[in-house]
């Protein structure tokens, strides 16, 4: 119910590489970022994780994984349909979920696929 499902996921190695080669990269302070737009009107905001074995333990890494994935699944929609990768370098940039979004919204917005606040036009 509450979970992110596989469509939202990326996961095939080929998707990884083509995000790679022809995506766009942006980095902030721990966090490299690349995002490619989707083209499609059905096609939803997909996100894809990296962890290197730097980062610390198996139990480090996947926390520092979900608390991105929450980030992402609690703000997808304020982002534009766009594929995702997230490779952060520093575990301690992400103590909590609300330092997870904060890195996710800055560096969406820096690489321009955060969605403009749609909000009711009050004169």
């Amino acid at each position: 119910m509450y979970g992110l499902p596989k469509s939202e996921r990326i996961y095939l190695k080929e998707d990884f590489k083509n995000i790679f080669s022809t995506g766009k990269k942006v980095q902030i302070k721990g966090f490299t970022f690349w995002c490619k737009l989707n083209l499609g009107e059905a096609s939803k905001p997909q996100i894809g994780i990296i962890v290197s074995k730097k980062l610390g333990s198996a139990v480090e890494r996947n926390r520092c994984k979900r608390l991105l994935r929450e980030a992402f699944r609690l703000n997808k929609h304020l982002l534009k349909n766009a594929a995702i990768l997230i490779y952060p370098k520093e575990k301690a940039l992400l103590p909590s979920l609300q330092a997870a979004t904060k890195a996710l919204l800055e560096l969406s917005e820096k690489a321009g696929i955060k969605e403009e606040c749609k909000g009711p036009n009050i004169p």
